[in-house]
């Protein structure tokens, strides 16, 4: 089990990498652009473009990012009924959360793949790029956060009654 948490930081360094490089790129583009409208009167035509799609992969990465943090993940979480119950009643109620969860996260990865293959051929306005590689970012995202939550299923199902509960050390 190392070597796949080795292997989920280093990924997990890599999307922080990415988010920090896009954010940045992003800033630079809409600083620029203004500066272009502002004083020279003419802007660059793919920046808009440009921009919308990065905010569009730092949205899935971020999503990533913030549910591999701990047992329950940085997702905000309405948990006051869920602190007050204990031992098994906690545990069903964790488990069919997160099988909802991945439910979910299926018939998105599922429904992400076929927006790719459709979008593929068609070519953005601005960047000419496929419009599928701007969409890619869905079923990696939601694939990736489907593996995450299939692993909090198998700890929350190993967990004992005092891991559910202390959230703060994880």
């Amino acid at each position: 089990m190392s070597a796949l948490k080795k292997l989920n930081d280093g990924i997990m360094k890599f999307i922080k990498v990415a988010l920090i490089l896009f954010g940045t790129v992003m800033t630079v583009l809409v600083i620029m652009n203004v500066i272009l409208r502002k004083v020279f009167n003419s802007g660059l035509s793919w920046s808009e473009e440009a921009c919308r799609f990065l905010f569009i992969w730092v949205t899935f990465l971020g999503a990533i990012l913030a549910n591999d943090a701990g047992l329950h993940g940085e997702h905000m979480r309405m948990d006051f009924i869920v602190e007050k119950l204990t031992g098994i009643p906690r545990k069903i109620v964790e488990i069919g959360a997160l099988l909802i969860v991945l439910v979910m996260l299926g018939t998105l990865f599922i429904g992400g793949v076929e927006l790719v293959q459709g979008t593929w051929p068609m070519l953005t306005s601005a960047l000419e790029i496929p419009k599928g590689a701007v969409y890619l970012c869905a079923p990696i995202g939601f694939g990736y956060m489907f593996i995450q939550t299939l692993i909090k299923l198998v700890r929350v199902s190993k967990a004992t009654d005092d891991e559910l509960n202390h959230k703060e050390e994880e």
